[in-house]
């Protein structure tokens, strides 16, 4: 199960980061994370039932407008909606430590996207993609620069497998796979050196390969 939510919630994250400030997935981030605020600070934990006006009313305070938010989430399977309450379904509540964290990062890097105005073309694919880095979502990072790499053409290929080295690299040390973390985060790091701008005597930049 714990393999089920992983990838359920790294495709929300995919979804809702393309339009990071209005959306049925952006919003259905919101809802789980208002969720996860109220089943990790009240008693019963994930187990218990909460009141649906309560998440409904937590998921508006962070942002969320989308009425269909919430039936996509059901459908999806990440939450349970019974008799005028939201649950978390049995199998994902051993995991809800894990769906509590991914989902306020997912909730940090959508804040920080939306803070700047939006980027289009290469530059705003990257950022998008890197925002994932920095909040954390390693995983999501990997599977979104995978997909930018396939699709590549040939000359920019190595500085998108550097970053997905990168973010694997992350994703294995906070698994705690230290091995696996020091030998990505190293192939990483060669296959990006050779797209860092030289430097000038100066220390200022001077362009670099592209």
């Amino acid at each position: 199960m714990y393999v089920r939510l992983k990838h359920a919630l790294s495709a929300l994250a995919l979804e809702a980061i393309r339009r990071p400030r209005r959306g049925v997935h952006r919003d259905a981030a919101m809802w789980l994370a208002a969720f996860c605020d109220l089943a990790g600070a009240r008693a019963g934990g994930p187990a218990a039932d909460r009141p649906l006006a309560g998440v409904a009313s937590r998921a508006r305070h962070l942002g969320a407008r989308s009425r269909a938010a919430l039936p996509w989430i059901v459908r999806e399977g990440l939450l349970e909606l019974r008799d005028g309450t939201v649950r978390l379904p049995d199998g994902f509540q051993p995991h809800f430590a894990y769906m509590d964290r991914q989902t306020h990062r997912l909730q940090a890097a959508l804040r920080q996207l939306a803070a700047r105005p939006p980027e289009r073309g290469r530059a705003g694919a990257i950022r998008r993609g890197l925002v994932l880095l920095d909040a954390g979502l390693f995983f999501e990072c990997h599977e979104y620069f995978e997909d930018l790499w396939r699709r590549a053409p040939a000359e920019e290929r190595d500085f998108y497998r550097g970053i997905i080295h990168i973010a694997a690299g992350l994703y294995h040390y906070e698994k705690g796979n230290a091995h696996g973390a020091r030998t990505k985060l190293a192939s990483g790091m060669r296959l990006l050196a050779g797209f860092q701008a030289p430097r000038s005597p100066g220390g200022e930049s001077v362009g670099g390969r592209r």
